[in-house]
């Protein structure tokens, strides 16, 4: 599409979504009063209070076909009622848009792929929180003053990230037709280093102090490292180290935890109903997972079920007047330490590649977890002056997102994930180039698919950075659809575009700009710019005094 200017001042109301595995929430801002982020914490049916509703949906064959028909707290309720057999429930589907877990095979029998639950989810979530904020302005503003940011995690591929753009497509929050920067990625890791960012002064964190994020959520937990730089504009953010992360959330705990209990019930476990190991597992989850310190032992509830009156050996298994006791130690190592050692692995990581960190800051769900927090400052504190989860870190992320909108130039420069380039014409080299990538044209031997990098992995780019290289299109009489195909690759930059590990993102398609009459081999000149530093690449051709541009929409967005 051919580039116009995007105004923020058309969209004035931020609307940040943290899509998450386990919870989602909303947080939004009128961008013309100022600075804070308010979140919604009111839900459908939800009796508490709290800024994040379940990620749930609930589903049922409607002509043939699977529809949602209930979302968050109302499809919980739902799987609880004597019609639960009538629907299917599905849950923790974000993490399968990891490319790097190793997940059972997403099940697509009830026609609903990763990429449907998605788009319905935020769907339903969107038209609620829509209205719910619009209850606050006037009739001059509606869902078109929205501009929206939505949260990825910092380890995603591109095509994941591109995953999550067309499900907002979808959901109906922007449309195909919409300048992209309507809709901004940010990285969820980024979101939470903004949100701290504001308490800089309360851990006294000044000019030149480096900053680790430990965002943990349900399914991933992302880290990155920040540079605090003070000037007459104030503060500012530079990235130190690539963010990275890995699927060690708290649902693999839940996931340890119901192991355990199948372990426990051994073959008892085949005459209980399919709801109470998933119903213990919840409780634990919610009521339990929290606050485990290490030192207490678990005593969890059974629910009144006949199953249990039938069970043999009740001191074996724990069982004492309706409750189940758990060891402590068991639930550290068995439930917790091996999920808890690889989030350790991680901030090692980060502490090696950054050096001189002078804080860790635990966000999500998961980072505000008693047992976490006192394991990393067990393991940390010696090399980290300061180890906090900040005030309210489950909203962290969210408002941190909201921050982003209102202002995407506090971070002023990151560290590229990939290597980024165009696939080109050169000239053939005997030496190295394979023969049947040998191209005879205009008197003259050249090599395809050649690979031009714009830059490379690891290196550092000022945000919205443009790099520019010139390139000429040839007339020729047999090409008559003309493009530039862009690339990227995890590690270094190839000859070819047919390396192994290569993949093509994008292609940019420019009209023919020869005319018939033109002879052959005249010679047009193009410009490609990519720009980086921000959380999606984008990518202009200047041709003929146009420009046509894309937020890369990459190859195998509906695969999942």
């Amino acid at each position: 599409m051919t580039l116009i200017d995007f105004d923020t001042d058309d969209f004035p109301i931020v609307v940040a979504i943290d899509f998450g595995t386990t919870f989602s929430g909303c947080a939004y801002a009128f961008a013309p009063d100022g600075r804070e982020a308010r979140t919604l914490t009111r839900w459908p049916k939800q009796n508490i209070q709290y800024a994040k509703t379940p990620t749930l949906n609930l589903y049922k064959k409607v002509n043939g076909e699977f529809r949602m028909v209930e979302w968050g707290w109302k499809s919980k309720l739902a799987m609880q009622s004597p019609s639960a057999s009538n629907y299917v429930q599905l849950y923790q589907y974000k993490p399968y848009l990891d490319e790097s877990v190793a997940l059972t095979p997403w099940k697509n029998e009830n026609g609903v792929s990763v990429l449907k639950a998605i788009s319905d989810y935020l769907g339903a979530l969107h038209e609620y929180v829509a209205d719910k904020i619009l209850q606050e302005f006037g009739p001059s503003y509606s869902r078109k003053s929205f501009r929206y940011c939505l949260t990825v995690p910092a380890m995603w591929s591109d095509k994941s990230k591109d995953v999550m753009r067309k499900a907002a497509i979808n959901a109906n929050m922007i449309t195909e037709t919409d300048h992209p920067d309507r809709l901004m990625l940010v990285s969820e890791p980024e979101a939470a280093a903004l949100y701290c960012e504001r308490q800089c002064e309360k851990y006294d964190l000044g000019n030149g102090d480096r900053f680790m994020i430990c965002d943990a959520g349900g399914g991933t937990v992302d880290l990155i490292v920040y540079e605090i730089t003070m000037s007459s504009q104030g503060r500012s953010l530079c990235e130190v180290t690539k963010g990275h992360g890995a699927s060690c959330g708290s649902m693999f705990i839940d996931l340890n935890f119901g192991n355990l209990l199948i372990e426990k019930f051994g073959k008892h476990c085949a005459r209980f109903p399919p709801s109470i190991i998933p119903g213990l597992v919840e409780t634990f989850a919610y009521q339990h997972k929290p606050d485990f310190d290490g030192d207490d032992d678990l005593h969890l509830a059974l629910p009144l079920n006949d199953c249990f009156v039938e069970l043999e050996d009740l001191g074996a298994i724990g069982i004492d007047g309706g409750y189940m006791c758990l060891k402590a130690s068991e639930l550290k190592n068995r439930v917790f330490e091996p999920v808890v050692k690889k989030v350790l692995a991680l901030i090692q990581g980060q502490l090696d590649g950054a050096k001189d960190v002078s804080a860790i800051f635990m966000v999500g769900g998961f980072g505000s977890s008693t047992y976490l927090l006192d394991r990393v400052k067990q393991e940390f504190s010696s090399q980290v002056r300061t180890i906090s989860a900040p005030y309210k870190p489950e909203v962290a992320v969210v408002c941190g997102a909201v921050y982003a909108g209102l202002n995407p130039m506090v971070v002023t420069a990151r560290i590229t994930r990939r290597c980024y380039g165009v696939g080109i014409l050169s000239n053939f080299d005997e030496m190295i180039d394979p023969i049947e990538l040998k191209y005879h044209w205009s008197n003259h031997i050249w090599c395809k698919n050649c690979f031009e990098p714009f830059v490379r992995k690891a290196q550092k780019v000022e945000v919205n950075e443009c790099v520019v290289h010139s390139f000429i299109f040839t007339q020729d009489q047999v090409c008559t659809c003309y493009a530039v195909p862009i690339y990227a690759i995890n590690g270094d930059p190839p000859r070819h575009t047919t390396a192994a590990g290569m993949s093509k993102l994008a292609s940019i398609s420019v009209p023919n700009p020869f005319k018939s009459s033109d002879p052959i081999g005249r010679k047009v000149a193009v410009e490609v710019k990519m720009y980086f530093g921000l959380n999606e690449i984008r990518a202009e051709v200047f041709l003929q005094g146009k420009t046509y541009t894309t937020t890369l929409r990459f190859d195998g967005g509906n695969s999942y």
